[in-house]
């Protein structure tokens, strides 16, 4: 039989507090990861509009993320203190494990919650890089391209009036920005 000892013990408050500061948390992180999903279709589709205006979005969002993100951490160290854990490495299992089943499996259920959309999230920002960076070298690779075929001209690129010359397929590559 568990003895009772009310220093070594979350509450069920404490318990429904965590679980409702995870839950923020995680609420933050998705909005996040719909805003990472538009980036990367902005990006496929080189919407710069919709990419300036979801970077604004991003800076005003990501601040509440981190906002949440140190609520949840400063109420998980304020237990581990009231526990006597004090600045030991502090895990959310290692805080909960005396508390009522039904408490439990709420914090666990959105401790998960909020992993499972931490990753996702961290996948998709690591794609968006990766995204990112191949239009840089596609840009970069145009560009040179470009300023090869300006510079030299040994094809007679342009004709006598400053204009393009009729080349056909195979002439000067063209691509948004």
């Amino acid at each position: 039989m568990n003895r009772f000892d009310p220093q070594n013990t979350m509450i069920d408050d404490d318990c429904c507090l965590l679980a409702s500061l995870l839950e923020v948390e995680t609420r933050q992180y998705r909005r996040l990861l719909r805003l990472a999903w538009r980036q990367n279709s902005y990006m496929k589709r080189q919407d710069v509009d919709r990419l300036d205006s979801n970077a604004r979005q991003w800076a005003k969002y990501l601040p509440q993320a981190d906002e949440a993100r140190i609520a949840r951490e400063r109420f998980v160290r304020e237990l581990a203190n009231n526990q006597g854990l004090g600045n030991q490495d502090i895990s959310i299992e290692k805080l909960i494990k005396t508390t009522c089943p039904r408490a439990r499996s709420e914090v666990v259920r959105a401790t998960n919650d909020l992993r499972a959309t931490s990753v996702r999230l961290a996948r998709q920002n690591e794609l968006n890089r990766q995204l990112a960076e191949f239009c840089l070298d596609l840009a970069r690779e145009e560009a040179e391209i470009f300023r090869s075929a300006v510079l030299t001209d040994p094809s007679g690129c342009y004709g006598n009036n400053a204009r393009n010359a009729e080349r056909g397929p195979g002439g000067v590559l063209v691509k948004q920005a």
